[in-house]
């Protein structure tokens, strides 16, 4: 691969790089023994997909795959459009397509709800300057754990099967195919609820004509299933993870999880939460 001129695309829980000679982008995460492991799945599920009738997945570059250095898990994939806009109906198609495909002849990671958080609340715990007081480690601490027993008692109408996990507008490219999902690292084996997560009134405000138009591609309204507040409230307490990470060297991450944090121990829902690249 040709790094020269390589170019940052955005920086969150990985950061991902252009590479314009090759027109491959590379997607960097730290070298630890998790993101090896979903690296590894990533590439996995993604090429059983690609062998699928109905494509759903952005396959990888040819090669061995993931590669390891010192500092980073290195994954490769073809470079693709991501405008005009997806629709919602452009982000639930493939996941009906997928919901209904056997189970892979592959071993899926189980989900683990909060995983991430909890890794990087005790990253934040160990840090000579943390970035959360102790009275929000102490917060996010019993909200995490509140979370995850509510979730190891309840029972998901959709069952279980391999799940993206990670699914919003940001995560689809285009192909001559159609709407390509991609970022398959916390794919797993899970509710399939948690890939309808985008269908839910959150702290992102997505417009209610939004909603609908994505529920009706899917066929399945999550919000008329008493359940639906538990996903909410995790996928919120999930995306504070990687700005807890990053807020030490970014400005703007820091400023962004000072206010998901407030208006989560608030409970002021008319706050607006942005994305920060």
């Amino acid at each position: 691969m040709n790094v020269d001129g390589a170019r940052l695309l955005h920086h969150r829980s990985n950061a991902v790089y252009l590479l314009p000679h090759d027109q491959v982008v590379v997607r960097l995460a730290p070298a630890t023994t998790l993101r090896w492991e979903r690296a590894v799945t990533a590439i996995e599920v993604t090429r059983w997909l690609a062998t699928q009738p109905a494509p759903i997945a952005l396959a990888p570059t040819p090669g061995e795959q993931p590669v390891i250095t010192a500092d980073a898990v290195a994954t490769f994939w073809p470079l693709r459009p991501t405008t005009p806009t997806p629709s919602p109906t452009d982000l639930a198609t493939p996941l009906r397509h997928l919901h209904t495909l056997p189970p892979p002849p592959l071993t899926l990671p189980h989900y683990k709800p909060l995983h991430r958080l909890q890794e990087a609340l005790t990253l934040d715990a160990q840090r000579r300057a943390p970035v959360l007081t102790k009275d929000d480690h102490a917060w996010l601490t019993d909200q995490t754990q509140a979370v995850r027993d509510a979730f190891a008692t309840t029972e998901f109408p959709l069952g279980l099967g391999l799940v993206h996990a990670d699914v919003h507008s940001e995560n689809l490219v285009r192909d001559p195919t159609g709407w390509l999902l991609i970022d398959w690292d916390q794919a797993c084996f899970g509710p399939r609820e948690l890939d309808l997560i985008a269908s839910l009134p959150d702290h992102f405000h997505t417009p209610e004509a939004d909603r609908t138009a994505f529920r009706n591609a899917y066929g399945y309204n999550l919000t008329e299933w008493n359940g639906w507040r538990l996903l909410r409230d995790l996928a919120e307490l999930h995306s504070l993870a990687s700005y807890i990470r990053l807020s030490p060297n970014k400005p703007a991450a820091a400023t962004e999880l000072d206010i998901r944090l407030r208006s989560l121990r608030s409970g002021n829902r008319d706050v607006q939460w942005r994305a920060v690249s």
